[in-house]
């Protein structure tokens, strides 16, 4: 009979805890700050040598909408990017698709992420003119061109 009794109380006591932890995910859920940043870009790409420097192979045109959320006790990211690379002379190599998410829990510091890529044959970024890119350039977007390129990279998110 006692053993009964000390399971049920166990029971309750699993339950308690239970519902704690899902009022604490819960409520730092709510305190979460949102950031969604749409960008269009262009940048170098790398390639290390035989020696272990970084030789410049060209570069890459990206569209790309990022979601960062981070609460008290965690931090989440999502990357929706389209990538066009060429090489040092300009010619067009390959475009890429990529979906990539990721966390990291700060309560049990778990970290989770899957990335998705698909590779395309057709230069697919929009709104980076034609020039050949030997730094970092980044455009300033108004609100329209956001929208453009938010539509645009969502649209090619449904291939992957």
């Amino acid at each position: 009979m006692n053993l009964n009794r000390g399971l049920g109380r166990l029971a309750i006591v699993m339950k308690m805890i239970m519902v704690s932890a899902i009022f604490v995910l819960v409520s730092a859920c709510s305190e979460a700050v949102k950031i969604e940043q749409i960008e269009a870009f262009a940048i170098e790409t790398l390639e290390e040598n035989e020696e272990g420097i970084h030789e410049r192979t060209g570069y890459k045109k990206s569209n790309s909408i990022s979601h960062i959320v981070e609460g008290k006790n965690f931090i989440r990211s999502e990357i929706k990017s389209i990538e066009d690379f060429y090489d040092k002379e300009g010619n067009y190599i390959k475009t890429e698709i990529i979906h990539s998410k990721g966390g990291r829990t700060h309560v049990t510091e778990v970290e989770d992420g899957d990335t998705r890529k698909k590779e395309l044959h057709e230069p697919s970024t929009i709104l980076i003119p034609d020039e050949n890119i030997e730094r970092f350039r980044s455009y300033k977007l108004n609100d329209d061109e956001k929208q453009q390129v938010k539509a645009h990279v969502l649209a090619f998110m449904d291939k992957l």
